[in-house]
């Protein structure tokens, strides 16, 4: 349980480390006036939101008579279980809804929080690879994610800073190859079965909205001013 707390500490330490060494001095906020306390107040607060969400797509996808205890529901260390399908979902929802709110520049908010969830997610995979007993599927993961990093580090921000990528392109991109790669590595858990449950149909939604965004966003709208 402790080792649990942990982990998801260092992952949302990682995830402020990363979020504020790319925003600290871009220039896009700094012309729009955004502080770096409004952007840490943000990060709280979808973390806050987002925690909540994942609690409750785990319960409703596993449910136990515990979890409609209110303490069972919201003592999740004791009683572990969180969806990160869930939290993706439920921290870029609210992200949107704070940052239209904030009247920030949403799609640059979204890219700065997409890149800063890599290496956290990272970190988290390699937690969960000693806390699931050494499975091959964290390693996957833990490995995948590092890489995905280092791609839009060095191949996306680069295009997004030119215009070549507008935008909210790299978190669209990052939500993509989020839901794309969970779900299968659901299918290959279920031996290729395709499973009803919440998490993979919430991933097919995600999967379906992201693309078409992005798609939209790319060919349709205007480059970036």
């Amino acid at each position: 349980m402790q080792f649990f707390i942990f982990v998801i500490l260092a992952c949302f330490f990682i995830f402020l480390f990363t979020l504020h060494y790319l925003s600290h001095d871009d220039f896009v906020l700094i012309r729009k006036g955004i502080s770096m306390d409004s952007i840490f107040n943000s990060a709280f607060f979808v973390a806050i939101f987002a925690l909540i969400i994942s609690r409750l797509v785990y319960v409703i996808s596993f449910p136990k008579p515990i979890f409609y205890n209110f303490l069972g529901f919201i003592l999740f260390p004791y009683f572990p279980g969180l969806s990160l399908v869930g939290a993706v979902i439920g921290g870029i929802a609210v992200l949107i809804l704070y940052s239209l709110y904030k009247k920030n520049p949403l799609g640059r908010v979204i890219d700065f929080f997409a890149i800063s969830l890599l290496p956290a997610l990272s970190l988290g995979f390699a937690g969960s690879y000693f806390l699931a007993g050494r499975n091959l599927v964290s390693v996957f993961q833990l490995v995948f994610y590092i890489i995905f990093l280092l791609i839009c580090l060095k191949i996306f921000y680069p295009l997004s800073s030119k215009g070549k990528i507008k935008d909210g392109g790299i978190g669209l991109i990052f939500l993509i190859v989020f839901s794309t790669i969970t779900f299968m590595i659901n299918l290959f858990l279920t031996h290729f079965s395709f499973s009803f449950s919440i998490e993979n149909l919430l991933l097919l939604l995600l999967l379906i909205i992201s693309l078409a965004v992005f798609i939209f966003r790319q060919l349709v709208t205007t480059p970036n001013k």
